[in-house]
């Protein structure tokens, strides 16, 4: 069976792995030359990393990661919220592991052995003709294959092409991301400030912790240069003692920064013909439950199922299968961190204060209703 995966993200490296294991080789592209820019902070459940199990991978993983025991929420100025316990999911299904995504992506990367892995490669055309699709490289080659995997994020390519565009949800909230010395925050915590129109997070694993700083995006909040610095520090000033020593230790003006506009996509179809969508390319997750890269994983593990109990006659009914195990689950976690979302990111202080005061009673199944009910549902 060829087939191409387009995108060396978490879900298409999963679905190759998982591949070449059952004796498939797939055709691995990525536009980046390298994976020296391949992201910030991540936590994974295990509806995600239980499939590292089937790699052979799960104990280096959950050597290099730290666990994270608590959830902790604080308010506008940084007093305690709700601290909540993991151990009523990790006694039962397993911790969550926080690391990092480059982390995740060179262990993937090992367990790919002699896979075709192509740096600096992308599509220019995909042609379906019967049972074949014709591909045309960005070097100007062709190659035809039997099935094309879009694994390539949320603004996919493969997506817009055979499908069209298809809505984004917008928060019209972006942040900071930057890094603090792992020592001078909580660890195996994740620690969250939930503000009247702004939100700060630290997130520890064993690299250091990863900090999110956001806001409404107005103004000059999401601009690189001179003032960034000082405009940041204004912003989130008064939020208690972890947020000003994270502050404290941000980069100056003249260093980059990354800043993440909050925003997701749900694509209305998934499959056509020979072609199909994995990941964030299917449907991309806010950040906000720390569920997306446990999602593609487990849609990778899906689909590589599928793919293993069918040939290349049959392929399309085996594409609809995994589809009808995926998207309502995808969907639903993905409405989850909407949810979250709308929680989490709130402008007027009256609301935010109520809100907090409501928070006070939820556990933390409450919180997450269709996540933590996805814990104990087969896929």
């Amino acid at each position: 069976m060829r087939i191409l995966i387009v995108g060396a993200g978490i879900g298409g490296m999963t679905l190759a792995a998982l591949l070449k294991q059952r004796g498939i080789k797939p055709t691995l592209i990525e536009r980046a030359p390298n994976f020296d820019h391949a992201g910030y902070m991540l936590g994974l459940w295990p509806l995600g990393y239980r499939v590292l199990h089937g790699l052979s991978l799960y104990e280096q993983f959950a050597a290099e990661c730290i666990e994270c025991k608590h959830y902790e929420v604080r308010d506008n100025h940084g007093e305690i919220v709700k601290n909540w316990s993991m151990g009523s999911i990790s006694n039962r299904f397993g911790a969550n592991l926080s690391c990092t995504r480059p982390q995740l992506i060179k262990l993937l990367h090992a367990g790919l052995g002699d896979t075709d892995l192509r740096f600096n490669t992308s599509f220019e055309s995909l042609q379906q003709e019967g049972e074949e699709v014709e591909v045309t490289l960005s070097d100007g080659s062709s190659e035809t294959f039997d099935l094309v995997v879009g694994a390539d994020g949320l603004h996919s390519k493969v997506r817009t092409l055979v499908f069209g565009e298809q809505p984004y949800y917008h928060t019209d909230w972006g942040g900071w991301v930057w890094w603090v010395d792992l020592n001078s925050v909580p660890q195996e915590t994740f620690v969250e400030h939930w503000g009247a129109g702004r939100f700060f997070g630290v997130y520890p694993t064993r690299d250091g912790a990863g900090v999110y700083a956001g806001a409404p995006v107005m103004g000059e909040f999401d601009q690189q240069g001179a003032g960034r610095r000082e405009r940041i520090c204004e912003q989130f000033a008064g939020m208690g003692e972890i947020v000003d020593t994270c502050l404290a230790a941000m980069p100056d003006d003249d260093e980059s920064l990354f800043f993440w506009k909050l925003s997701d996509v749900r694509s209305k179809e998934w499959a056509h013909g020979r072609v199909v969508l994995l990941g964030d390319a299917a449907a991309g997750f806010l950040p906000t439950a720390g569920i997306g890269a446990s999602m593609a994983m487990e849609s990778a593990a899906v689909l590589a199922d599928e793919l293993s109990r069918t040939n290349t006659r049959f392929l399309e009914h085996a594409l609809s299968l995994y589809v009808k195990r995926r998207k309502h689950r995808v969907e639903s976690t993905q409405n989850d961190s909407r949810h979250l979302a709308k929680m989490m990111f709130i402008k007027s202080a009256t609301v935010a204060h109520i809100r907090d005061v409501a928070t006070k009673f939820y556990s933390l199944e409450q919180l997450a209703g269709s996540i933590a009910k996805a814990f104990d549902e087969p896929i």
